[in-house]
């Protein structure tokens, strides 16, 4: 199963990715948690699950919970057996095991009595997957920014112009922290940072119209004017604002990832019922991992039946 370099270890990625197939599979309305804890009814202690399903029937919910593998052997009666009793007593209605190596036969018949359900997570090839979900290739746009100065000028009057860049009283320096909260209203205390002006910005605008995919950096300046409420921390002192000029460098890198390079599995249950997904993931360091993904039933042939989904910030971060 091809993946970016992520920090979690490969069963923990193992678990997000059934919770992930869980949730798409289910109607809308379910609440899918991974990890979970949930109290034991006869010890008081907090139990934890590889996930939860949490589903509204009337006026009431209903638990279920998901229990994975990632082993090469077999899992065999005694893992099932330790899931019932966990699940007596955790008061979950089902429970599903997931196991990527299958299950024997005695384990089979154990989870058909105690109503554990079981599926099967494996890898598929890319002539394998429905036609539904076979897309060559996802383009992720990787947007860019950084700072490259940031002016201020103090507060001088209210009739306020449009300051020249080039013309400021002094700058921050290269090596302060863009998080830092330096500047402070006056009337109310309250604080924010160089950051936070960059996300005010991008909920007002978007600062990478007509930035060319793939082409050289630009660099914008942004204006924040304050009529005489705002202070900033500077070299001597707070000093009362006029402007702020935010000048950063933006860019957008475009990564191609094909179908070869996917995440595909099919997960399947005793009774021969399959489901297929491809999840197209990026392969540069984010603080999330960014993916698109497509699920259908393995033999569906309706686009009705396709699932998509995706995972990334609206908003970026500078760098």
């Amino acid at each position: 199963m091809p993946t970016k370099q992520n920090d979690s270890p490969m069963w923990r990625q193992f678990e997000e990715l059934v919770a992930r197939i869980e949730a798409d599979a289910g109607p809308l309305g379910l609440t899918v948690k991974s990890p979970d804890r949930i109290r034991c009814k006869i010890t008081g202690r907090l139990r934890e699950v590889d996930a939860s399903i949490r589903a509204g029937i009337g006026t009431a919910t209903v638990l279920m919970t998901i229990e994975c593998r990632k082993r090469r052997p077999q899992q065999d009666v005694t893992w099932i057996e330790q899931l019932a009793t966990k699940k007596t007593n955790i008061g979950a209605v089902h429970t599903i095991a997931v196991s990527s190596s299958g299950f024997s036969d005695e384990a089979k018949a154990v989870a058909a009595h105690h109503g554990v359900d079981l599926r099967h997570l494996s890898e598929v090839s890319a002539a394998e997957i429905n036609r539904l979900l076979r897309i060559d290739f996802v383009l992720f746009n990787h947007k860019r920014c950084s700072v490259a100065r940031v002016g201020f000028r103090v507060f001088r009057s209210l009739n306020w112009t449009m300051p020249d860049p080039k013309q400021v009283d002094f700058v921050l320096p290269p090596t302060a922290d863009l998080h830092a909260p330096i500047f402070t209203h006056v009337e109310t205390g309250r604080t924010w940072s160089i950051n936070d002006l960059w996300l005010q910005l991008q909920e007002a605008t978007d600062p990478f119209s007509h930035i060319k995919r793939g082409a050289r950096p630009d660099v914008r300046t942004a204006v924040f004017p304050y009529p005489g409420n705002v202070t900033v921390e500077a070299v001597g002192g707070p000093k009362l604002l006029g402007d702020v000029m935010l000048s950063v460098v933006l860019s957008i890198d475009v990564e191609q990832i094909t179908l070869g390079e996917a995440r595909r599995v099919e997960y399947t249950s005793p009774n021969g019922k399959a489901i297929q997904r491809v999840e197209f993931a990026s392969r540069q360091s984010q603080p999330e991992e960014w993916r698109i993904s497509l699920q259908a039933p393995k033999n569906a042939t309706d686009i009705s039946e396709l699932k998509t989904g995706s995972n990334w910030p609206n908003s970026r971060l500078l760098e």
